[in-house]
């Protein structure tokens, strides 16, 4: 009879095992624990078999895996403490926890402030002044709407806007820049403090925060960071801007690790980039988001880089 393939629980229960194997030898009594898990269903000795073999390939990468994977040191079956490797003690495990939970702080505050959140696909908004927004994955904006302007604060992510024509200025300010619609549909997108605006269809002007301005028109695209232009105006096929909008998500010439990054959005599980020479590799292509695991497959097969599929959906790459 073939034996079925191990439950992600099973599997998060076979990879603690092989961590607690790596860090020495095991206690009389947790060898026994660790006979009672293996005989008691086939595909518990089938989880440590395929969590041997992926720790294993890991030797060299090990702490930087448990860095980014803190849950993985945390023993819930109340044995003792997780010491993976003897290279990598308790305390760093620990403190790596600590690390991305003071990490996630500042999103968690930045999500507080806003009015309009997306998760993992993009999201259709209608605002209550007539006006359309299309929230990509990961976004987040805040909302002021008033009696003599539409205020709106990009905190994460990017969004396109089709405006409803009124009285009222309708402004986008994001890393402390602004863009003013003047009859208009255009996207802004954020990574880091870098601000980036498309225009599809009218007239924008764009106030980096260093007193210029520039005015865009259908079809061109600008960007800033820190109060100053990155670039010259470029051109592009409106029908082109946005495209997570049609469903693609488009990479263009862009490091390993951050295309990763770009799909990953699209994912409820999360993916960890380990450093390295292939993840500065830079790669292009067109990616459909409703299958962002294919798309991750393919960067990494651009930049030689290995996938590993861990317990819960969580993704490794290096």
């Amino acid at each position: 009879m073939t034996t079925s393939e191990p439950s992600p629980r099973q599997a998060r229960q076979a990879l603690r095992w092989v961590i607690r194997c790596s860090a020495g030898p095991l206690p009389e009594r947790q060898q026994h624990a660790l006979q009672r898990w293996l005989r008691a269903d086939p595909r518990h000795a089938l989880a440590w078999r395929q969590q041997q073999a992926f720790w294993q390939g890991l030797d060299a990468a090990g702490p930087d895996v448990l860095a980014a994977l803190p849950e993985l040191t945390a023993d819930h079956a109340g044995l003792r403490p997780i010491a993976p490797r003897r290279r990598l003690p308790w305390l760093l495990a620990s403190a790596a926890a600590v690390v991305l939970m003071v990490a996630a702080a500042p999103q968690a505050l930045l999500l507080a402030r806003s009015d309009l959140r997306s998760g993992a696909a993009p999201r259709v908004v209608q605002l209550e002044d007539g006006s359309t927004a299309i929230l990509d994955a990961g976004t987040a904006l805040a909302l002021d709407f008033g009696g003599q302007q539409r205020r709106l604060r990009l905190l994460r992510g990017q969004a396109w806007f089709q405006v409803a024509h009124e009285q009222r200025p309708f402004q986008v300010e994001a890393a402390g820049g602004q863009v003013r619609d003047i009859g208009t549909a255009f996207s802004v997108s954020m990574q880091d403090t870098t601000v980036t605006t498309q225009v599809s269809e009218g007239v924008v002007e764009v106030r980096p925060g260093d007193g210029s301005v520039q005015r865009l028109h259908a079809g061109q695209a600008r960007a800033f960071r820190d109060g100053r232009w990155l670039w010259p105006v470029q051109q592009a096929e409106p029908q082109a801007m946005a495209p997570w909008r049609r469903g693609e998500v488009a990479i263009d010439d862009v490091p390993a690790a951050q295309a990763i990054a770009d799909l990953a959005r699209y994912r409820r599980a999360p993916v960890w980039v380990l450093g390295g020479q292939g993840a500065r590799v830079r790669v292009s292509g067109l990616f459909h988001l409703q299958q962002p695991e294919t798309g991750i497959d393919a960067v990494a097969t651009q930049a030689g880089l290995r996938v590993q599929r861990l317990p819960g959906g969580a993704m490794l790459v290096w």
